[in-house]
């Protein structure tokens, strides 16, 4: 069953996707937060003058990492790579990917002193890309 109507709306009331934190330790959910927008769906003509949450939340696979700074980043879904706060899931910063979703889990890596966060968007084909973001020196 498809999870939208003929015209594009979800069928379901949002959020459509989440962020969960679980403590492995436990076995339990630390914290669970609405993940991602989809714009067009806030944006579709039928819903207009509708009051919608401040996060839909994006259907798709979010991928994640954490960094050693204590920052989760987060992509995969939306049009956004997020920067989430590990102990409570709020939006640290979001950077908006314009109409190309992001399509992948975040990678990290070092250079030159400097930790890089780097993220593919778009594509297949020739859209595709890779966003590269420096983090502030410690």
């Amino acid at each position: 069953m498809s999870l939208y109507l003929h015209h594009r709306i979800p069928l379901l009331k949002p959020p459509y996707a989440f962020l969960d934190a679980l403590d492995l330790n436990r076995g339990e959910m630390r914290w669970q937060v609405p993940f991602g927008d989809n714009p067009a769906v806030r944006a579709h003509p039928a819903l207009a003058g509708v009051t919608l949450p401040a996060h839909l939340g994006a259907v798709g696979t979010a991928g994640v990492i954490a960094t050693a700074g204590g920052v989760l980043f987060v992509g995969g879904g939306d049009q956004a790579l997020h920067a989430v706060d590990p102990l409570t899931g709020a939006d640290l910063w979001t950077f908006a990917t314009g109409e190309d979703k992001t399509t992948g889990t975040p990678m990290t890596y070092r250079a030159a002193g400097r930790q890089y966060v780097v993220i593919a968007v778009g594509g297949p084909g020739p859209g595709a890309r890779l966003l590269a973001f420096a983090l502030p020196r410690p």
